[in-house]
């Protein structure tokens, strides 16, 4: 009886120690996963901040963002200067064209002051 539980013994022994090497495999395995996932956003964090900094490096001489913000401008300037009647007529008149065409200008305003802040603006 002695003799079969000695060799019981061995082939539970082995059977244990394959289960904690497939459970530390299993860990290292998720471990990797985890740290890959980390240095991709870190990457990705990374590129953002470079295209953002390339981005506003390019309008340091442009008039772009100037002449946006003054064209957004003048309804409120003529709505203060009591030309609310011309505002309602442009602002009706915007309404009834087409879908591309209001959707180009949302992109031209949006390629401008970023897409980053405008996104950061609707989430609000």
């Amino acid at each position: 009886m002695i003799g079969l539980i000695a060799p019981l013994l061995s082939i539970g022994k082995q059977y244990l120690k394959g289960k904690q090497e497939l459970n530390l495999a299993q860990s290292k395995a998720k471990l990797v996963q985890v740290e890959a996932k980390a240095e991709i956003s870190r990457k990705v964090a990374a590129g953002e901040l470079e295209w953002n900094n390339t981005m506003a490096e390019a309008s340091n001489n442009s008039w772009k963002d100037e002449w946006l913000t003054i064209l957004v401008s003048i309804p409120l300037i003529l709505a203060f200067a009591g030309k609310e009647d011309v505002v309602t007529r442009g602002f009706e008149a915007l309404e009834l064209m087409p879908d591309f065409y209001k959707t180009a200008v949302g992109v031209v305003f949006a390629a401008s002051f970023g897409v980053q802040q405008l996104t950061k603006m609707f989430k609000k």
